[in-house]
C-alpha cells in the first residue's frame, strides 16, 4: 500500500489561511471576477471569516445591481441565488439575518419580487431579538428606495416595544442626513406615543439652531404626543424634558408649578 502511495503521489492539499484566501476573494471581487470569489467561499475555516466575505460580495452585487442592466441582471440573479447555501451555512443568527438583509435589497433592485419577499421574511424572522440589525435592514431598505417593503417591515414586526425604539433613532439618522420626509414616514410609523414623541425631540432639538419655527412646531406636535401615554411617570418626565427644551427655543423660563398643574388636569 505505502509503494501506491508514493507511486500516485496520494498527499492531502494543505489548507491555506483563511487570511490568504479573503485577500484572494477581495482581490476577484474588485476585479469583477464575483464568480470566481464565490467558489473560493468553500476554502475559508472559520464562520466569521465566511461572513466577512459573503457580505463583501453582496455589497458589490447590491451596487451592480443599481445599475446593471437586463443582461447583467440575470447574471447578477444567478450569483445571488449561489450565495444562499453558503448563507445559511453560517451558524450566527444575528450574521444570517444581516446577509439574509442584503440579499431581500439585492433581490428588490433586481426585479425579483419573490425571492426578495423570501429573503426579508427570513431577515425579519432571524432579527426579531436583534433590534439594531433590524434597523440597519430597515435603513438599508429606505435608503434603496424600497420604502413599501420597509412598511412591511414595520407591519409585521411582533416586537412592537422594539421596533418603535429602532424607528425613533432611525427618524433621527434620517433628518439629520437631510431626508426629512423620510424621516417623518418613519414617525408616522411608530405605534407607541412615547418613542414618536421621542423621536419628534430629537428632530427637534436638531433644528433648534437651524430653523427657531420648525423647531418650535416639532416639540409642540412632541408634547401633543406625549399627552398620549398612558404611564403617568413616563408622561411626565418626558414632558418636563419637551417644555425644558420649548422654553428654551422661546426664550422664557420654565414654570415647573404650570407644568404640573397641566399634567395633572390631563389625568382627571
Amino acid at each position: 500500500m505505502r509503494k501506491l502511495e508514493e507511486f500516485f503521489k496520494l498527499k492531502k492539499r494543505q489548507k491555506r489561511p483563511d487570511l490568504e484566501v479573503l485577500e484572494e476573494i477581495e482581490e476577484r471581487v474588485k476585479s469583477g471576477n464575483v464568480e470566481g470569489a464565490i467558489a473560493l467561499l468553500e476554502e475559508l475555516e472559520r464562520p466569521q471569516n465566511t461572513f466577512v466575505a459573503i457580505r463583501l460580495i453582496l455589497r458589490n452585487l447590491i451596487s451592480a445591481a443599481k445599475s446593471s442592466g437586463e443582461t447583467g441582471r440575470w447574471l447578477y440573479l444567478g450569483l445571488l441565488k449561489d450565495l444562499i447555501p453558503h448563507v445559511n451555512g453560517i451558524p450566527s443568527e444575528r450574521a444570517r439575518a444581516m446577509l439574509f438583509g442584503d440579499l431581500a435589497v439585492a433581490f428588490y433592485l433586481l426585479g425579483d419580487e419573490f425571492d426578495g419577499d423570501f429573503a426579508l421574511r427570513s431577515a425579519i424572522n432571524l432579527a426579531s431579538n436583534h433590534p439594531d440589525v433590524l434597523r440597519d435592514i430597515l435603513f438599508e431598505l429606505i435608503d434603496s428606495g424600497l420604502l413599501p417593503k420597509a412598511a412591511y417591515v414595520m407591519k409585521t414586526v411582533k416586537n412592537r416595544a422594539g421596533l418603535d425604539v429602532v424607528l425613533s433613532h432611525l427618524a433621527d439618522l434620517f433628518y439629520r442626513a437631510g431626508e426629512e420626509e423620510k424621516a417623518l414616514s418613519v414617525v408616522d410609523h411608530i405605534e407607541n406615543p412615547f418613542h414618536r414623541a421621542v423621536a419628534l425631540y430629537y428632530i427637534a432639538t436638531f433644528e433648534m439652531t437651524r430653523n427657531r419655527e420648525k423647531a418650535l412646531a416639532y416639540l409642540q406636535r412632541a408634547i401633543e404626543e406625549a399627552e398620549k401615554i398612558d404611564d403617568p411617570d413616563a408622561r411626565l418626565e418626558l414632558m418636563m424634558k419637551l417644555n425644558e427644551v420649548l422654553h428654551e427655543v422661546m426664550g422664557e423660563g420654565l414654570s415647573l408649578v404650570e407644568l404640573l398643574k397641566g399634567t395633572e388636569a390631563r389625568t382627571e
